[in-house]
């Protein structure tokens, strides 16, 4: 699967994220929901433009590693799931390491 830069950090971090709850004993099911507001609460996103993130998120959407709802709240999918699996072996220091060295903010 081709994703721009901008998307492959996107989903990097929505990976991060729910790896972490994952973690902490949040069950699959609420650990894949995120809310509306997730990009302004984090830290990663906070330079980027309103459009730049709707067009990026819509980008993951399109490619099916995001379910977008109409309120604006998103969830991550079973194949959004599979795809990071497959690149990092579901570890969380694995991502974390490669979102802080190859993906510069």
């Amino acid at each position: 699967m081709e994703l721009t830069k901008d998307a492959d950090k996107m989903i990097c971090c929505i990976y991060k994220s729910f790896l972490q709850q994952r973690k902490s004993g949040i069950s699959k099911s609420i650990a894949r929901e995120f809310e509306e507001n997730y990009f302004s609460t984090n830290n990663d996103f906070s330079s980027w433009i309103e459009d730049d993130l709707d067009d990026t998120l819509l980008e993951l959407g399109r490619a099916g590693l995001i379910k977008i709802y109409i309120g604006g709240n998103f969830e991550l999918t079973d194949t959004g799931i599979i795809y990071m699996e497959s690149r990092f072996k579901n570890n969380l220091e694995e991502i974390t390491d490669f979102i802080s060295k190859f993906l510069p903010w």
